[in-house]
């Protein structure tokens, strides 16, 4: 007999198919109408994990769920791009225990169910916007996303699609104790990290903007840096840089 397996349901597996349109062409594969029915239903069913058009060469990448391999075939008997088979259509099943998942392998939440979609902005407390504004746009390069003169409120952040800091000015009108509770915050660590490419060179341009480093850069165990430093009201904020690691490319089956 062999090795016995436990009964249970078998876990949602990652799988990608690949298309390489014939030529070099991308103009040659499904009408965009039927392709987005097809990945919506994907999603539907809480299958879907990522998908996009590919340039160099031209094609088509799709990321998507299945219990195992034949299951992910029986999935693609109605993928648009089957009938379109002057190119490269390729199916592997991807192994995060060895490349690295990338993404959430726990099943979503199905769509109107109340999932969260996007972190949009965290709340940093300072007691002068204008000073706060020159040293994250001026200093650290954050760009101004939304701004209300009325209120005062503004956003900064690193560019479309990343999450926003949110810089408040404590006020007395909120009354007690929402004005006293935020005046608290004001020169606390914030819990915030940034990744940067030189923890050596953002240290030494924290210095020149007169912020306090908190920390200097130092090695981790996991292989990376990281400092430390604050913001002209104290707020602290932690920077990492990762260290680049090099992996195979996988062979196609």
């Amino acid at each position: 007999m062999g090795p016995s397996t436990k009964p249970g349901r078998k876990p949602r597996r990652l799988y990608m198919r690949l298309v390489g349109a014939s030529g070099n062409r991308s103009d040659s594969g499904p009408a965009p109408a039927v392709l987005r029915a097809f990945l919506a239903e994907l999603d539907r069913v809480e299958r879907l994990v990522a998908h996009g058009a590919l340039t160099e060469p031209a094609g088509d990448l799709l990321v998507f769920r299945a219990a195992g391999y034949s299951e992910a075939r029986r999935v693609l008997r109605r993928d648009p791009w089957v009938e379109f088979p002057q190119g490269r259509y390729e199916l592997w099943e991807w192994d995060p225990t060895t490349l690295g998942a990338g993404v959430n392998l726990e099943i979503p939440p199905s769509r109107g169910s109340g999932r969260l979609t996007l972190l949009q902005r965290v709340a940093v407390v300072v007691s002068d916007r204008a000073r706060s504004i020159r040293f994250y746009h001026d200093g650290l390069g954050l760009q101004v996303r939304a701004r209300d003169p009325d209120t005062g409120y503004v956003e900064l952040s690193l560019g479309k699609g990343t999450a926003a800091l949110s810089l408040v000015v404590p006020r007395p009108e909120w009354g007690e104790p929402h004005y006293a509770e935020a005046k608290a915050r004001i020169g606390t660590r914030t819990g915030i990290a940034f990744q940067t490419d030189s923890a050596s060179a953002l240290a030494l341009r924290l210095k020149h903007l007169g912020a306090r480093i908190t920390q200097p850069p130092r090695a981790e165990p996991w292989g990376g840096r990281t400092l430390r430093f604050t913001d002209p009201d104290g707020n602290e904020f932690l920077a990492f840089e990762a260290t680049e690691v090099r992996r195979r490319r996988p062979r196609s089956a």
